[in-house]
């Protein structure tokens, strides 16, 4: 993987052909330890992709977005968090959705990341991904160009 635009690309294609019981956190691989990473993460259900980025209460105060961050993920298009997304900034993608629709919400996973909580290149995530709806089988995403997490 070169950088964030070639991510974004690779998630737009694999977001768009989720089936329905999918599960996706993509996370930094390394952090301090006792710390939570900073991640997004997203659920395909029948009539909508749900998809979440870490809040700032769940970080490490090194690893926190800030007043100026959190004004660049609220302007990307995150909703503010709230109790229903345990603290996460969040954001609802009716399904099913047309590529203008993956791509607004792949532009928000990567400012949310790249800007708003500073990760300076995608080669710092990793991904997990299985299907809930059949027996947590997991789900290869060639396309992210990440690691898949063991």
């Amino acid at each position: 993987m070169t950088g964030w635009g070639t991510f974004a690309e690779g998630l737009v294609e694999e977001l768009a052909a989720l089936p329905a019981g999918a599960i996706v956190k993509i996370y930094e691989a390394e952090f301090p330890q006792d710390a939570v990473h900073r991640y997004a993460q997203f659920l395909q259900l029948e009539d909508r992709l749900c998809a979440e980025l870490v809040g700032e209460e769940w970080l490490d105060p090194t690893m926190r977005a800030g007043d100026a961050g959190c004004r660049v993920i609220a302007g990307a298009g995150w909703v503010q968090p709230d109790d229903n997304h345990h603290g996460n900034w969040w954001f609802d993608l009716p399904w099913p959705a047309d590529t203008a629709g993956y791509r607004q919400l792949v532009s928000m996973v990567v400012t949310g990341l790249r800007d708003g909580l500073r990760m300076a290149n995608p080669t710092m995530l990793v991904y997990e991904a299985w299907n809930e709806r059949e027996g947590n089988s997991a789900l290869d995403l060639p396309q992210l160009g990440l690691a898949q997490r063991e």
